[in-house]
């Protein structure tokens, strides 16, 4: 009983659910959009959130494997060297490829229901999961992996759950999507600062191995303040109702995290951001979700 407890635990490790919060949040916000314009069908929201979060799944154990046998993750900040003891490399590279082929009858279930479009960004999300670390493509490692991060965690999540929920093919969840793909790179970034100096000593090309650390701070300052100056926009331009609003009460939550950064002079001064910013984009996304869902009645 006590391996198979271990053995539980050093999975969840492994799988890193805290980082679902991305999928969640995106995935959420297109259901509540779709719900305030009067089209929510939560079996189906079901049915799209479970491929996400396997293609989410399958996305960690990948990155962490090909991290782990090129040698490029310290210590400090390595999910398997946490669970190596437990877990064996394969059982980790094994999982994550499982983890993509059990999305596909999900795809193609939706697909069935709303056509081929979701199919296809699927499967080319996953595939931008999977060689996000992967040779021979491995783009996170070229300063690729924010914008994809935006596009594909942010932007299409919550388009494509819009779209599945109303049949609408429309501009206005990727405008609305912008204010939390802007988090969620945060959150990327944040992950990439912890890593600079060991990422720099092995030679990645990661945004602040590109840009510098100093630069790259501020490049993180940008992707809060976006967050919140985009969702200023939308409700000004009344893409958003004035409920909404009530998402800049984590300011606080979010200058907290700058503080954080701003105060950091090496990558140990960092450890626990990805958390945090985890928690940030939690709290932002879930207030714009709610108050989306209030307004619907107000």
């Amino acid at each position: 009983m006590n391996d198979i407890i271990s053995k539980s635990k050093a999975w969840f490790i492994a799988i890193r659910p805290y980082g679902f919060v991305t999928t969640l949040v995106s995935t959420s916000l297109g259901g509540a959009l779709a719900y305030y314009h009067g089209s929510f069908n939560f079996l189906l929201h079901l049915l799209s959130m479970i491929p996400l979060i396997l293609i989410h799944t399958g996305t960690n154990l990948i990155n962490d494997y090909y991290d782990y046998i090129q040698g490029i993750d310290a210590k400090s900040s390595s999910t398997f060297y946490k669970v190596k003891d437990i877990i064996s490399i394969k059982e980790i590279y094994w999982a994550g490829i499982l983890s993509f082929i059990a999305s596909i009858p999900f795809g193609i279930i939706l697909s069935l229901y709303r056509g081929w479009i979701i199919f296809v960004l699927g499967s080319i999300g996953a595939l931008a999961g999977f060689f996000y670390t992967a040779k021979p493509i491995n783009y996170k490692y070229y300063g690729l992996g924010g914008p994809s991060i935006f596009l594909w965690m942010g932007i299409v999540m919550v388009w494509g759950i819009y779209y599945i929920q109303t049949g609408l093919q429309s501009w206005y969840p990727v405008w609305v999507g912008i204010p939390v793909s802007f988090l969620i790179t945060g959150m990327q970034h944040s992950n990439e600062l912890r890593d600079y100096e060991n990422d720099r000593k092995n030679g990645l090309l990661t945004a602040p191995v590109i840009m510098g650390f100093e630069a790259a701070r501020y490049y993180y300052y940008f992707l809060i303040g976006a967050a919140y100056l985009s969702l200023a926009i939308l409700i000004i331009s009344k893409l958003l109702p004035y409920w909404t609003a009530l998402a800049f009460l984590t300011l606080p939550l979010a200058i907290n995290r700058i503080k954080t950064v701003y105060s950091a002079r090496e990558s140990a001064d960092l450890v626990g951001i990805v958390q945090k910013m985890a928690s940030l984009n939690a709290i932002f996304g879930i207030s714009m979700v709610i108050t989306l869902i209030i307004s619907r009645f107000i």
